[in-house]
């Protein structure tokens, strides 16, 4: 079997989005990835940065080969706009003879390679394209699972530093206030300690599964350790998130009441509601949530106490 048909089959079809505004330049790097590649390839062209911000808006696409000096759009800038649109792309840098320094400065800012014009054969690019999209996607994997929590899937506390400014910006932006909820479960040595650490395991996978049921898709969950979870996010309209834990306290109690149930999922939780004036200090925002937390286990605790007394 031949070395085409072999990576063809390895390889799926990839669309490339070709930005280059000099004609032959774009001419002969489209005809060196059409011809003899089997369909392999699928390429678009645009002379200007603007009209391929809007093609990776309606396109699939999966690599970028770009010119850094377009008409509308000149040097390191280019890239940057690019990358900042469509950060889950694959990009190629392509530039003149005597721009080597600037290629190597753009594989620094996030590139997956610079190829200088005129300069490669059919096989060089066709090597070039398909390497960068699966050098791309395994980076963009393995960055994805240093951010997650292993056992439950949510972000895990490096992935809540690294995504909460996103939610801070939209609060300042003045779009709505934002909110931080801490939770922990109740008794969660206890179902270690009877049960079993598979149980515990299963109880953390339980409630991680509900946060996902209720909470909006755009809030931003994590299992900050042990049996610590936190939900940050924009309340979109008054009285959204009071509902939504409300809706939370509703499944976990049908849950708890399933017949043969091993394990009741309650938790205590500390709700702190932020507006423009409080999205700069997000250590400030963690300490008052935590410390509500704190205050309403307390509280619970207490409560439990007297239901007990009561009881006796």
């Amino acid at each position: 079997m031949s070395t085409a048909k072999t990576q063809s089959r390895i390889f799926p079809t990839i669309k490339v989005l070709l930005v280059e505004d000099e004609p032959i330049t774009a001419a002969t790097t489209r005809r060196i990835l059409t011809r003899r590649a089997e369909e392999r390839f699928i390429v678009l062209h645009t002379s200007l940065l603007s009209e391929a911000l809007e093609i990776l808006e309606r396109e699939s696409i999966d690599i970028v080969l770009l010119d850094l000096n377009l008409p509308d759009s000149e040097g390191l800038e280019t890239l940057a706009r690019v990358t900042e649109h469509a950060p889950e792309i694959a990009v190629v840098v392509l530039t003149a003879t005597e721009e080597d320094e600037m290629g190597v400065r753009a594989v620094q800012l996030g590139a997956q390679d610079f190829l200088v014009k005129g300069s490669f054969n059919d096989a060089f690019l066709q090597r070039c394209v398909l390497y960068s999209v699966e050098r791309h996607r395994l980076q963009r994997t393995i960055r994805q699972l240093a951010i997650l929590d292993e056992l439950t899937g949510l972000y895990n506390r490096r992935g809540f530093h690294s995504l909460n400014e996103d939610i801070l910006a939209r609060v300042r932006d003045g779009e709505a206030r934002g909110f931080i909820a801490y939770f922990d479960l109740d008794d969660f040595k206890g179902i270690n300690d009877s049960l079993g650490h598979q149980a515990g395991d299963e109880a953390l996978i339980e409630f991680a599964v509900t946060l996902r049921e209720v909470f909006r898709k755009d809030t931003l969950l994590c299992r900050l350790g042990g049996d610590e979870f936190l939900a940050m996010g924009i309340e979109t309209r008054p009285g959204l998130v009071a509902q939504t834990i409300e809706t939370l306290d509703k499944i976990l109690e049908e849950r708890n009441n399933e017949p043969g149930r091993r394990y009741h999922l309650k938790t205590s939780r500390g709700i702190h509601y932020f507006t423009a004036n409080e999205a700069h200090d997000i250590a400030l925002l963690l300490a008052i949530a935590d410390a509500r937390l704190y205050r309403n286990k307390q509280e619970r605790h207490a409560a439990g106490l007297r239901q007990r007394r009561a009881s006796a």
